[in-house]
């Protein structure tokens, strides 16, 4: 038989934690982007109380463009929610007729050439757009959730906003960063 040294069994504890620090850094990291989409998901809510569309629309549908996990997180928590006696309803990767009928297109992270065509297609439409990938207001985008070091930065394109008759409260506006694509252009 052979013995092992008093500090056998505290290199053997050390190994095992070593061995598990990847797969618990990557249960957190899994964790914290669970906890941003549900930040981003509350975000959307709150914001489609203060938003006013030309057209009533009886159910308010939000289109969700992106990772299908994270568009169930959004319909998990959003689904059968209500706004002003209008119930909420998320649509994962709808087809591009469908995107028409929807209050709200959200757009997680389209390729950038996905996103400009879809973007031309709903322009001048009274659908809210809403997207989290830098730039996103600047490429014709009405609403960016872009995060800004540990907090998510509301960015408004008023001018797209404006074109698709769509009103954002100026209690909202009051707390975005109010974006001029014209001033950007040639950057």
């Amino acid at each position: 038989m052979s013995r092992r040294g008093p500090g056998a069994w505290l290199r053997a504890a050390i190994v095992t934690a070593i061995a598990f620090v990847p797969a618990l850094s990557s249960v957190a990291l899994r964790a914290q982007q669970r906890d941003e989409r549900a930040v981003r998901a509350a975000y959307v809510f709150n914001l489609m109380k203060y938003v006013e569309w030309p057209a009533a629309r009886g159910e308010l549908r939000i289109a969700f463009l992106g990772n299908p996990a994270d568009g169930a997180l959004f319909e998990s928590m959003l689904n059968g929610k209500s706004i002003e006696s209008r119930s909420v309803r998320v649509m994962l990767r709808p087809e591009d007729e469908e995107l028409e009928e929807c209050s709200v297109v959200y757009f997680e992270d389209e390729k950038a050439n996905e996103l400009r065509k879809t973007l031309q297609r709903l322009k001048g439409r009274s659908i809210l757009t809403i997207g989290e990938t830098e730039g996103f207001e600047l490429e014709g985008g009405m609403v960016g959730l872009v995060k800004q070091d540990d907090h998510i930065q509301l960015r408004v394109n008023l001018e797209a906003t404006q074109h698709a008759g769509v009103k954002i409260s100026s209690r909202v506006l009051n707390l975005a960063v109010i974006v001029r694509p014209a001033q950007n252009a040639g950057n």
